[in-house]
């Protein structure tokens, strides 16, 4: 944020008034917590995510949450030296300090949320409003040769550099934080806080959305500023760490399939899939049979009916206890109603219609709910009611596209976990950890 003080701004002087209230909470924010190759992990962060997380789970432990920050620090910290491998396959809607800074203020404020609304309302007014000192009305030239003239609604909005360098020259609020120098936000800060639905809105309505979005701004800026003043510059400096690497690990981990489904579209998993060998496959699946299970085929009946109302009949008397093949010859009207229905045996290898992909999808022993058929936009509308009598269950060919496709995702799922698996203890084990004796 342009013209925002800087960690070490508005520092509380010993002997002050200040210090003696927060000189308690600034030692324990100074404390350590742990040490990773002589960088300190505060005390300070370990318990604000300690406490969120008890928030959600009572009997988590604190020795549990320090070793997972001080596990997220060592993989983020190699995925950095080790540079981007693979292109991001996830589009981040916004940009990745702003991800870091909202949930840094969001874990202030679960954690101190008290304190800090009595910080408020020790400000003139009793509200966020006694920080601002100015807010300069914005030309409409100006925003004009930014965002350009209002027009047909657009699907993206992205400044170019030279605008971006005039919004950077634009204060839509001024304000003071206590103590501390003067402060600004610009055009440019509330753009660049913004996701793609937030920067339309801007470039549609920029005057009103920037001074509302500028306030939230200056709320973060004071949670931040008090922070630093109640635990220290470097205390909160390490929870912003600890916050940003728990989103580089979690960037790691999905692009290594973590939480994804082997379809995910991971570049990485991609890759894995492509090198696959046929012997890995062959090899996968006489040890995971279970795993291509499927349904080789069914036996099924079926009842036709010219409209929903009557379809919704059929299904009454079903419900009613009336035997299915009986109400088929009764009602049916397609060419096998006199043989209540029957569809015969339908192979999975054979080509399917519809009614036979609908007779697939159904559990056996239970009439289906009523399906109006797919067609055309000159053909009468029918609809579909199938029982599946029996089914018989197999497994996919061991040759079929399907095993292929299915084995080699399974496959590149294990060696990306794999992968990530060697880092962390890859990690770990070229770490000098030292954990504080106090915990």
């Amino acid at each position: 944020m342009a013209g925002t003080p800087g960690p070490g701004a508005a520092a509380v002087t010993p002997g002050s008034a200040d210090a003696a209230q927060h000189g308690p909470a600034r030692a324990a924010g100074a404390a350590v917590a742990a040490r990773i190759d002589g960088e300190p992990v505060y005390a300070f962060t370990l318990d604000t995510i300690w406490q969120q997380r008890r928030a959600a789970k009572a009997s988590v432990e604190r020795r549990m949450v320090l070793d997972d920050i001080i596990q997220a620090r060592l993989l983020a910290a190699r995925a950095s030296d080790a540079g981007p491998k693979e292109p991001a396959g996830v589009t981040v809607a916004f940009a990745p300090d702003v991800m870091v800074e909202e949930r840094l203020v969001a874990a202030l404020r679960e954690v101190h949320g008290k304190d800090i609304d009595a910080a408020v309302k020790t400000l003139p007014g009793g509200t966020l409003d006694g920080l601002l000192t100015a807010q300069p009305p914005i030309p409409q030239p100006q925003l004009e040769a930014i965002f350009g003239r209002q027009g047909p609604l657009k699907l993206e909005i992205a400044l170019s550099t030279e605008q971006q360098a005039l919004a950077g020259k634009v204060d839509v609020l001024r304000y003071l934080l206590p103590g501390g120098e003067a402060a600004s936000v610009t055009l440019y800060d509330v753009y660049h806080r913004q996701n793609v639905q937030g920067r339309l809105a801007l470039s549609q309505q920029p005057a009103k959305v920037a001074a509302q979005q500028a306030r939230r701004i200056v709320a973060n800026a004071f949670v931040l500023h008090w922070a630093r003043q109640r635990f220290g510059a470097e205390a909160v400096a390490d929870l912003r760490k600890a916050i940003s690497d728990g989103e580089a690990v979690a960037a790691l981990q999905n692009l290594h399939g973590v939480g994804l489904d082997t379809d995910s579209g991971s570049p990485l998993l991609n890759r894995l899939s492509a090198e696959v060998s046929a012997q890995e496959i062959e090899a996968f699946y006489s040890q995971h049979k279970d795993l291509f299970a499927r349904i080789d085929k069914v036996r099924a009946r079926h009842i036709r009916v010219a409209d929903e109302a009557q379809a919704q009949r059929v299904v009454k008397a079903l419900q009613g206890g009336a035997a299915f093949a009986a109400t088929a010859r009764r009602m049916s009207r397609a060419a096998d109603a006199a043989k209540g229905g029957d569809l015969g045996w339908i192979s999975a290898d054979g080509s399917k219609d519809w009614l036979a992909s609908l007779a697939f999808s159904q559990p056996p022993g239970k009439p289906s709910a009523p399906v109006r058929a797919p067609v055309g936009p000159n053909e009468n509308a029918y609809w579909e009611i199938v029982l599946v009598e029996e089914q018989v269950h197999g497994t996919h060919p061991p040759q079929s596209e399907t095993v292929r496709y299915q084995a080699s995702r399974m496959i590149a799922l294990q060696k990306a976990m794999q992968q990530l698996d060697q880092m962390a203890e890859q990690s770990r084990r070229t770490a000098r950890i030292e954990i504080a004796e106090a915990l």
